[in-house]
């Protein structure tokens, strides 16, 4: 059953009590009548554009979304409940929103009086006598509310000039994070941390470390004992992660439940970017949130969303925090340690802290541009996230984003707008002068550091699919193809594949070549029957109705691997013939390498003559753009064609 989101149908009392009441008394009518009679399709649908349902319901913020989350599907202008969406939870919702509805409707009278009072519980169950003692331990869910609305919060004078477009972002992104400073909502949410218990365990924790260090002293580690604030950001991380939000990789089907369901567009809404997931003919819309204060009530998202809620958080706490972007396609957290003396590193995606390396080694990204922002600094950290400083250097004059004196120009602009809008003293602007230039000591001193295991781990948030697909994982399938007895016998081996079915064939010839073919096995998924890649990814072009792999986007290079090994059985090559489909345009590159087990290269196929083992290696590279280089590029209805046939006779 799915879970009730509390917090949807308590975000819905930061409207006016008038309006509120209104809307949850209209809601609970539609879901009366439909738990009433179920089988009765006109109560299952209303019309958005009837002025009843628009202006005494859907005009209320976050009715929309709430209505969402019970189960309406918003298709061709309406919103309804499909037959399949459970009555029982139709109930439980209709239970909680009528209970906060009373609630806030007629709320309970303190008289000083001792008499017990009566209490509706939640879902449905009967109502109970409490104490009054009772009715004060009891905490009502606190209401998230901002002094401002989000854009009042964001707006401020631009003082980068130019239509770059990557000195635009970060000034967009340093007006950003001012959304945190609202000191309303710093109060309001800073209730939804379970602080006791989270310093709790970091005092915990603490005990035990002093424990440690009295019965088994290290005098030639130069590592410090915690502080109990950095312990507890470590819980506070796992807690998140855990506990508080919630990852979403696409909107799953409330009719079937498939949790791969298909994006079939992207549109902006009141500001809000939308996603619009179809599946069993139904629509579902997901709000890409950048307004904090609606990330505490919705819950979910991804890294955009995590990092942005977290580094909120953070500053309910106090925490100096940063909300750190990468041209990467990935956001996280930076929180200074005072007991470190540093910025230290923190993915609530992942619950991983001090791992800088990991997006490089661990996830296989290339780093260039990574920056940090605060309340009162933007920093270039991007020599944090990358031990190979000549690399990235490199990287930064090919792509010519933006030449580095006009970056470092724009990054003084923002630190004095910052700074001036928060007045700060003259003891923090030059303490935070000093601390940035510790830092960009630090930063060179990364040069080279051998990463750490936690640094080499990949991508764990996120289904395997969609971190595949964005090329954040190294796929080490490790298959090697060695000869069957079969193959053996015959001399002969055979594999081919097929991009639009997505599945590899091993068969033997007949007399006749493919006229008496016999297929030994299949494997489905591109993947399956490779050794290693890295930075590839099937694309699917629906409007084309054309599949093909290709490098992920934003990756200026791939590899693909097969590994043959026919030496086991002492086999050689004979002969050998290979079909290879690869498509380029715009000056994109595709080049082959036949790599023999003594590390040889070439780029001749008749190389591979008395071969016993090899590798074959595809590297796509260059074009303007991620799908410029195309691997085994057919029709979605070619599902007799391969692109890729190798054909060996054995000897």
């Amino acid at each position: 059953m799915a879970a009730l989101n509390q917090a949807l149908v308590l975000a819905l009392e930061s409207n006016p009590k008038e309006s509120y009441v209104v809307a949850a008394e209209t809601l609970l009518r539609l879901l009366d009548n439909i738990i009433r009679e179920p089988q009765n399709v006109k109560y299952r649908t209303v019309r958005i554009d009837n002025p009843s349902i628009r202006e005494k319901l859907l005009a209320v913020d976050g009715m929309k979304q709430l209505m969402l989350a019970i189960g309406f599907i918003e298709a061709n202008g309406t919103l309804t409940i499909p037959s399949n969406v459970l009555l029982a939870n139709l109930r439980r919702y209709r239970e909680f929103i009528h209970e906060r509805k009373e609630l806030i409707k007629n709320p309970p009278k303190r008289t000083g009086k001792s008499e017990p009072e009566m209490v509706l519980q939640p879902s449905g169950s009967s109502a109970t006598v409490k104490q009054p003692q009772q009715q004060a331990q009891q905490k009502q869910p606190p209401v998230i509310k901002s002094s401002r609305p989000f854009l009042a919060r964001i707006e401020f004078p631009r003082v980068v000039q130019g239509n770059n477009s990557l000195l635009r972002q970060l000034e967009l992104l340093s007006d950003q994070v001012m959304q945190y400073e609202d000191e309303l909502l710093l109060a309001s949410a800073k209730n939804l941390i379970p602080i006791d218990t989270l310093t709790a365990r970091a005092k915990s924790k603490l005990t035990q470390w002093k424990r440690l260090l009295e019965t088994n002293p290290r005098p030639e580690q130069t590592t410090k004992e915690p502080s109990e604030e950095d312990l507890l950001l470590e819980e506070l991380t796992a807690w998140f992660r855990a506990d508080f939000f919630t990852w979403v990789n696409a909107l799953p089907c409330t009719v079937c439940a498939n949790e791969s369901t298909q994006l079939v567009r992207s549109m902006v809404e009141d500001g809000v970017r939308v996603e619009i997931y179809r599946c069993c003919g139904q629509l579902r819309h997901f709000y890409r949130y950048n307004d904090v204060e609606k990330l505490l009530q919705t819950r979910r998202g991804r890294c955009g969303e995590w990092a942005n809620c977290f580094t909120f958080l953070c500053r309910c706490l106090g925490y100096d925090a940063r909300y750190v972007f990468s041209t990467g396609d990935h956001v996280w957290t930076e929180v200074w340690s005072e007991r470190r003396q540093r910025w230290i590193h923190v993915d609530p995606c992942e619950n991983v802290l001090d791992a800088p390396l990991m997006y490089e080694h661990g996830w296989h990204k290339e780093i260039t541009y990574v920056f940090g922002f605060a309340r009162d600094d933007v920093q270039d950290v991007s020599f944090r996230y990358t031990n190979d400083h000549q690399r990235l250097l490199q990287r930064r004059r090919q792509a010519g984003a933006c030449p580095e004196q006009d970056l470092l120009d724009a990054i003084w602009k923002l630190r004095t707008k910052r700074r001036a809008g928060l007045s700060c003293t003259p003891e923090r602007v030059s303490f935070l002068r000093k601390r940035t230039i510790d830092e960009c000591l630090e930063l060179l001193g990364n040069a080279g550091r051998v990463p750490s295991a936690a640094e080499r781990e990949g991508r764990s948030s996120g289904s395997l699919e969609w971190r595949l697909q964005r090329g954040e994982q190294q796929v080490n399938t490790r298959y090697m193809f060695i000869p069957t007895e079969e193959e053996v016998q015959a001399k002969q081996f055979n594999i081919r594949y097929c991009c639009a079915t997505d599945c590899y064939e091993r068969f033997l010839k007949g007399a006749s070549n493919r006229v008496n073919e016999r297929i030994t096995e299949t494997s489905s998924g591109w993947e399956s029957r490779q050794y290693v890649s890295r930075n590839i990814f099937r694309k699917e072009e629906h409007d084309w109705k054309i599949v093909y792999l290709a490098r992920t986007e934003g990756t200026d290079e791939a590899t693909i691997e097969w590994n043959f090994d026919f030496s086991v059985q002492g086999l050689r090559v004979k002969q050998i013939e290979l079909c290879f489909g690869q498509e380029t345009y715009e000056g994109a590159k595709v080049e082959l390498y036949y790599i023999k087990s003594d590390g040889s290269q070439s780029q001749a196929l008749s190389s591979l003559c008395e071969c016993g083992k090899f590798t074959l290696q595809a590297r796509l590279s260059g074009g303007k753009s991620w799908q410029h280089a195309q691997l085994f590029r057919q029709s979605k209805s070619a599902s007799d064609e391969y692109p890729f046939e190798m054909n060996i006779v054995l000897m």
